[in-house]
């Protein structure tokens, strides 16, 4: 798949140098991480201004069949543009044991990405061309293989699809199985994860999925535990609105 590599103007150069709300926003959640003594944290970074989505509006450049996908003006004009954000942490002793992770993609990267492999593994023709058509925003490294948030590129009225996927088994016909759409936009999702620092699974507070079921019971547990722990470590976030999500998927 090929990359853009087109160096940018000074006058692109300049306004990049300058962090947007949310870039601001991830700086101060790095520093908070790294700093906060209730932690052990791994896998810290944030990268280098890198073009915007804004920059990258002909997406036909990355792919021939995106020639009538849009990208919303709130993708353009606010999402990160950044190399990579990335963390990963663990609460420490004697909090009872949460951890979280994020790594998030410069728009280059999530834009140049080839198609997922697994898809030419799937018999179903929907399903192939569906994960096909998806483009990671936040992988897991370190907790869960195949635990991702991605953009869906497809033509649409509104911003792009977000979707969720990890290993659980959850049925969503007539998509495939372990993939839940996100009542999210790019930006809402980023917004999202500064709240809940990554904790593992938080994604399912944003999905139409009941927890209540056999098969997601270790999932509602985990969040259930971050969300007792996290205002301890972060008493000055209001952590109310997630527990508000929780108990409606319970």
């Amino acid at each position: 798949m090929p990359e853009r590599t087109a160096s940018p103007s000074s006058r692109q150069a300049w306004e990049m140098s300058r962090p947007n709300k949310l870039e601001s926003r991830f700086r101060d959640l790095i520093g908070q991480l790294a700093e906060n003594g209730k932690l052990v944290v791994a896998n810290v970074a944030y990268g280098e201004p890198s073009l915007s989505f804004g920059d990258l509006r002909d997406l036909s450049h990355f792919n021939p069949d995106w020639g009538d996908v849009r990208l919303d003006e709130q993708t353009v004009n606010e999402a990160l543009a950044l190399t990579t954000v990335s963390a990963y942490w663990e609460s420490s002793e004697p909090l009872p044991k949460i951890f979280g992770e994020f790594y998030l993609p410069s728009p280059v990267e999530i834009l140049g990405m080839g198609q997922d492999p697994a898809a030419d593994l799937l018999e179903d023709p929907f399903h192939r061309e569906f994960v096909s058509q998806l483009r990671p925003i936040d992988i897991a490294q370190l907790l869960t293989p195949r635990y991702m948030s991605s953009i869906r590129m497809i033509p649409q009225n509104g911003p792009l699809e977000v979707w969720f996927h990890d290993l659980t088994v959850m049925e969503n016909p007539p998509y495939p199985v372990a993939y839940a759409k996100l009542d999210l936009t790019l930006v809402e999702y980023e917004e999202a994860l500064l709240l809940t620092k990554g904790a593992h699974g938080w994604q399912y507070l944003f999905a139409d999925i009941s927890l209540a079921e056999p098969g997601m019971s270790h999932v509602a547990e985990r969040l259930g535990t971050a969300l007792e722990v996290l205002p301890a470590i972060f008493p000055d976030d209001d952590f109310a609105p997630l527990r508000v999500r929780l108990e409606a998927r319970l």
